[in-house]
Order: structure tokens, then C-alpha cells, then sequence
């Protein structure tokens, strides 16, 4: 026979019943209430300014403390930055946007206000868009023309009013009401009851003064430049890591001159002269082969097209050059231009009468500096050399470079400015164009610097000389301080991020911290206070 293993439950305490649906009571619970047995407390020799038995831990009462400002990475405390002083500087009339009017700050930030509706914004809407940029490009305009020189039109036209009305002295209204992390009136603290201790205690946010109208101050003033952190690049408290010099150092950068537009036209020309770069290379092979796009000396024009002009005068100037160079070579020498006929026209095919008869009209042949007989004699052995293996040409022509004293062959010369003795040379003119200058090239790469040699110049040619040499130095300075400068800027930026980041750690940190405060913390919390 089969035995119950029903066991008789233990009798409730009192106050307590049992039954199947829920009571009048409103509390219930599966597990099943026992009576609680009394436990001794021992009493400390000092007793803490709250009750025993809701003792919270050391990190919950910290967490309701308002001024607690948390610690930062290094486990110290956190210290609010003090951000620099920006306060209204100017206004401006904003064309066909009557009444807004164009605000601008000591730290060169700007907003538009409204004084009929006292409503001022850091976002421009959208009806008073179209007049900003109006008003940017008068201002524009009216820089050009000083830069020129030109009569500026009057302030009052442009409705630009002097900055020596102190607009921090009339507080302007706004709209935007600050959320201060620290202000004790925040929030508004709940009652707990005991119906409620299996739920985390709650702060209920107060809007009472979100409708209010308050003076447009300076705390106003540095809630919405953080605000506008994103728009540009970097966080307010970037400029407490210099105190009080923060606002002076920022204004000396502000005036500093960039480089001139023929400063930067100057070094992007150099640049294409240090790589000599041939006055013939299409744009598009010199940016594939990308010799010249890791220079900082690249970056200097703002983009493409710039740097395609610049490029176009740099190759017609230097194509000119080449041309009256070779010109004057001629003129002394008129074997190099007969060799250049030679080179481009004459081939095995043609023998010397049919080629004779065929350019006898090209200045070089009609040359009388050079006699028939010797013409003809060049003509023939350049057509053997032709007729000779490629490899005994190249071997020929690399004997001629090295015969080349090094104070006329160095490694400053180029393709384009190679000295007499090879150009009227009939090894020269043995190899195809592109093998002949690809060899010689690679030949000027492994030659050292030109050898020290008693100045030769007059004394025009010296201060020319010198002149171009100090203004290149100039330039390069002034490309080496704007690096400088946009490395330093980049390094602030970054601090700035790791600032913010770190502070929204310890912000996070804070509301958790907050969030497992229970009942007994909050409690103790508020018999404490």
C-alpha cells in the first residue's frame, strides 16, 4: 500500500492567511513567511549618525552626494575645467533679415538674435540662412577690395556697427536653458514605501524652468559653445590647458599670416624642380608614378585645379627655357644641331645624296660653319653605329658619360641641361631617344654633388643668385611653421577628444553608480541629511 508524502506546512505567524486567490490585502508571495527571530545588534562605541539596519555601503551614499565630481583615470578627482571667457562682442544688420541681427564673440564664434521676440540661435534658421550668406559675402567682397586697395564701402551700408558698444553689458535673451549636471534643484526627490522595496529608487526630472526666459550669460554662452564642439572640430576645455593665456595665445595664432599665394606657387614650382620633373611629362603620368603627392610641399595649393595651372605655367617656362638654351648651344656650336638632324631624320634606308636632297632646306644643312665633306662623313658613321648591336651602343655611351669631368656632370644636372661635350658627340645620338635618356639618368643618379670651384660670376649674377636663395629659405620656413602649427593643432584636438571621452566615462560611471542605489541607501541618505 502506497504511503502519503504529504507533509503538514508549519503554522503562520501572525497576522498572516492563507488563501487560494488573492486577498484584500494587495501583497502576495510564493514564498512562505516565517516568523523572524530577533538577532542582537552589538552597539558601537560611537553610533553613526543613521539607523544600523540600513547601513548602506561606502560607494551608495557617495553616489547622491550633488558635488561629488567622481574620479578621473589616474584615481583622482575630477576638477570642471574653467573655460575661457566669450562673451558678445559685435553686431551685425543682416540684409533683408530685418529684425535679426548677426552676433559675433570675442572667441570669433557667432549667432543670430531677434530683439523684437528676444530669441537668439546658434543654428541659423532657415529664413535667415539666405542673409548670413549675404552678409559673408559682402564682407568678402569688401576684404578683396582692401587687400587691393580699393575704397571700402561704409560701415553703415553693410550695417556693421563698432565694436566699442559693449553688448555684454545688455544681456540678450534666449531660449536655451543649460542643464547643469551640478544644480541641486534638478531633481526632486520620491518617497519610498515598503510596497515598493523590490524596485530601485527613481528621480523624477523637474521642467519647471524650461519655459522660463533667462539672461543670456556666460554660463548660457559656454553650454552652447560645447554644444557646438562637433560643428568645430574639437571640445571647449581645450582651451583650459593653457589658463588664462588660452584666449591671448588663441588671438596671436589667429593673426599670424598664412603663406601668400605666390609663396605657395613659388614652393609647388620648386618642388617640381627638386624632382625634376620634365617640362614634357603629361599631368596624369606624374601623379600615377606619385613622386611628388608625399612632399608636404604638394599640399600647399588647396586642390587639383590650382596645382594643374601652376603645373602648365611651370611646363610652359621651363619648355621655353630649354628651347633658348639649346639655341644659344647651336649658335656656339653648331655641330649639336646638325647631330640633332641626324638623330631624328637620317636612317640606313637613305643614302647620304637622298638625304641630303631631301632636308636641304633645314637650317642645318644650309650651316656653312660645317663643311659638306665633314657633314657627309658624319652622316655615314652615325648610319654604321646604327647598324651595331644596342648593347655595344649603350657600352659606348657609357664610356662617353664617364669621360665627362664631374664639375660638368654632377648630380644637379638634368637631361635637359647636359653639357657640350656629349651633345656633339656622335655616341650620343647612336641609342633611341628614350633607352639614351633612361641610361643617362640612371647614370646622374649614382654621381655626387658638384665639386667646389672658385665663383665665376660678376657680381649681378651673384646678388641675383643670392636673392633667390634667401627667398627660398624664406618660403620653406614659413611651410615648416604652418607644419608645426597644424601638428600642434592636432595634438590639442586629440587631447580635447580624450578629455571628453574621459568625462563621459566618469559621467556614465556616476549614473550607474546612482542606479544601484536600494532602498536602505536612499533612506540612509535622506536621514542623514
Amino acid at each position: 500500500m502506497l504511503k502519503s508524502t504529504y507533509t503538514p506546512a508549519n503554522a503562520l505567524p501572525p497576522g498572516w492567511t492563507e488563501h487560494k486567490a488573492p486577498s484584500e490585502t494587495k501583497q502576495s508571495t510564493y514564498k512562505r513567511p516565517v516568523e523572524e527571530t530577533p538577532v542582537p545588534v552589538a552597539v558601537p562605541a560611537a553610533l553613526p549618525s543613521y539607523p544600523l539596519q540600513f547601513q548602506p555601503p561606502a560607494y551608495v551614499t557617495r553616489g547622491f552626494d550633488p558635488n561629488f565630481q567622481g574620479l578621473s583615470r589616474t584615481r583622482e578627482p575630477y576638477r570642471k575645467h574653467r573655460h575661457p571667457e566669450d562673451r558678445p562682442k559685435t553686431k551685425h544688420a543682416i540684409p533683408g533679415c530685418a529684425p535679426w541681427v548677426l552676433v559675433k564673440t570675442r572667441l570669433g564664434r557667432r549667432f543670430v538674435h531677434n530683439p523684437e521676440t528676444n530669441e537668439s540661435f546658434w543654428k541659423y534658421p532657415a529664413e535667415v540662412m539666405k542673409g548670413v550668406v549675404e552678409y559673408d559675402r559682402i564682407e568678402r567682397e569688401a576684404k578683396e577690395r582692401r587687400e587691393r586697395g580699393g575704397e571700402e564701402k561704409p560701415k553703415a551700408e553693410a550695417g556693421i556697427e563698432p565694436s566699442e558698444k559693449r553688448l555684454e553689458q545688455t544681456p540678450i535673451p534666449t531660449e536655451v536653458v543649460p542643464e547643469r549636471r551640478d544644480s541641486d534643484s534638478e531633481y526632486e526627490e520620491v518617497e519610498v514605501t515598503d510596497d515598493e522595496e523590490e524596485e530601485p529608487s527613481k528621480r523624477i526630472k523637474t521642467d519647471e524652468e524650461v519655459n522660463q526666459q533667462v539672461e543670456f550669460n556666460e554660463d548660457d554662452i559656454e553650454y552652447q559653445l560645447a554644444a557646438m564642439a562637433d560643428d568645430y572640430g574639437g571640445d571647449p576645455g581645450e582651451y583650459d590647458e593653457y589658463g588664462e593665456a588660452g584666449e591671448t595665445e588663441w588671438q596671436e595664432n589667429e593673426e599670424e599670416p598664412p603663406l601668400s599665394e605666390e609663396d605657395t606657387i613659388a614652393l609647388f614650382r620648386d618642388l617640381l624642380d627638386d624632382f625634376r620633373i620634365s617640362p614634357y611629362t603629361p599631368w596624369e603620368t606624374i601623379i600615377e608614378e606619385g613622386k611628388i603627392v608625399f612632399d608636404p610641399r604638394y599640399t600647399v595649393l588647396p586642390n587639383m585645379k590650382s596645382r594643374r595651372e601652376v603645373w602648365s605655367s611651370w611646363s610652359r617656362d621651363r619648355i621655353h627655357e630649354h628651347k633658348e638654351r639649346k639655341k644659344k648651344e647651336q649658335q656656339a656650336n653648331p655641330q649639336i644641331g646638325y647631330f640633332a638632324l641626324l638623330h631624328e631624320h637620317a636612317t640606313p634606308k637613305l643614302y647620304w645624296p637622298e638625304f641630303k636632297r631631301k632636308y636641304r632646306k633645314e637650317p642645318e644643312m644650309k650651316d656653312s660653319r660645317i663643311p659638306e665633306k665633314e657633314k657627309e662623313k658624319h652622316y655615314r658613321d652615325h648610319i654604321a653605329r646604327l647598324k651595331l648591336p644596342e648593347s655595344v651602343r649603350k657600352s659606348d655611351l657609357s664610356s662617353l658619360l664617364k669621360s665627362i669631368p664631374l664639375s660638368a656632370l654632377n648630380m644637379s644636372s638634368s637631361i635637359h641641361s647636359l653639357p657640350q661635350q656629349i651633345l656633339s658627340d656622335i655616341r650620343y645620338i647612336s641609342l633611341p631617344s628614350q633607352t639614351r635618356d633612361e641610361l643617362i639618368e640612371s647614370y646622374i643618379l649614382t654621381l655626387p654633388a658638384a665639386p667646389e670651384q672658385a665663383d665665376t660670376l660678376d657680381d649681378a649674377e651673384k646678388a641675383e643668385q643670392l636673392k633667390k636663395e634667401q627667398e627660398r629659405r624664406k618660403r620653406e620656413k614659413a611651410l615648416h611653421d604652418r607644419e608645426m602649427r597644424v601638428q600642434e593643432e592636432k595634438r590639442r584636438q586629440q587631447r580635447a577628444v580624450m578629455h571628453s571621452k574621459d568625462a563621459l566615462r566618469q559621467e556614465d560611471a556616476e549614473v550607474q553608480r546612482a542606479m544601484k542605489v536600494g532602498r536602505e541607501g536612499l533612506k540612509s541618505y535622506m536621514d542623514d541629511t
